[in-house]
């Protein structure tokens, strides 16, 4: 009787139910996990998930007054540079108004990079000591900035890794924080595959500055940044940043910049 009981029980076929459920669920999480893993597709070129990056100055006038140019191009996007700031804690355009019929010349470029320093220095004259305003007349900070949103950066870093230069829906970001600190990042697109009319890739590209205002950086004729690479399916370039903003605020708020340099 003893024995019988004991074969009932494990032949009891609620007991079967429910061990064959486990190993069902358990069979499908691994089947979904190796799914992932085949589908996940190499980074393009020769880029890492993380790394750095420096790029040198301008090394003249022309180069100069070119990033110039480069830069007033991408403010008359009146979409492509977003500001972060203790004040404006959601993306917002640069408010900078520049007129014209769209055409950029080095008037323009000009124009651009005094509009730049005047949006700055009532950014950080809200700050105490983060700007001697009766210095500002050679102020590197913002050529720093200009330096870093033009073409030659962006193209050179697609270079040295082995990238397609096509990227898409690229935007800035201008970030300022409550100590004083101005970052710069450049996000965008990549493609390991060059498609005619595409509006999105399968890879995002993160590149972020160091403190462009610092104390650090005065010496050097370069900046550093840190970059990432991530395959994504997101389409949206917005909604994507939109997931970094909380990681940003805390760079803004305590200068606590590791999470998001990493994202």
């Amino acid at each position: 009787m003893a024995t019988t009981g004991i074969m009932a029980g494990l032949f009891d076929p609620s007991k079967l139910s429910r061990v064959s459920l486990g190993v069902g669920i358990l069979a499908f999480v691994a089947f979904v996990c190796v799914a992932k893993a085949l589908r996940r597709r190499p980074l393009p070129g020769r880029l890492k998930p993380r790394g750095s990056f420096v790029h040198e100055d301008p090394a003249n006038r022309d180069a100069r007054e070119e990033r110039r140019r480069d830069f007033a191009r991408i403010v008359n996007t009146r979409r492509d540079i977003w500001v972060l700031t203790p004040c404006a804690r959601s993306p917002a355009v640069l408010p900078i108004e520049l007129g014209g019929d769209g055409s950029v010349n080095q008037d323009l470029g000009n124009l651009a990079h005094s509009q730049l320093k005047f949006w700055l220095q009532g950014e950080l004259g809200r700050i105490p000591g983060a700007v001697d305003l009766n210095s500002t007349s050679q102020w590197a900070v913002v050529d720093r900035l200009v330096n870093f949103i033009s073409v030659a950066p962006v193209f050179d870093f697609l270079m040295q890794q082995r990238v397609q230069p096509m990227t898409m829906q690229a935007k800035y970001l201008l970030m300022v924080s409550k100590s004083g600190q101005v970052r710069a990042a450049w996000y965008a697109f990549a493609t390991d595959k060059v498609t005619p009319g595409a509006t999105y890739g399968p890879f995002v590209l993160k590149l972020v500055s160091e403190d462009l205002n610092g104390g650090g950086r005065a010496d050097r004729s370069y900046s550093d940044f840190k970059y990432t690479a991530k395959q994504t399916s997101e389409r949206d370039m917005e909604r994507l940043i939109a997931k970094h903003i909380p990681l940003i605020l805390k760079g803004i708020d305590m200068d606590a910049w590791d999470a998001y340099l990493k994202a």
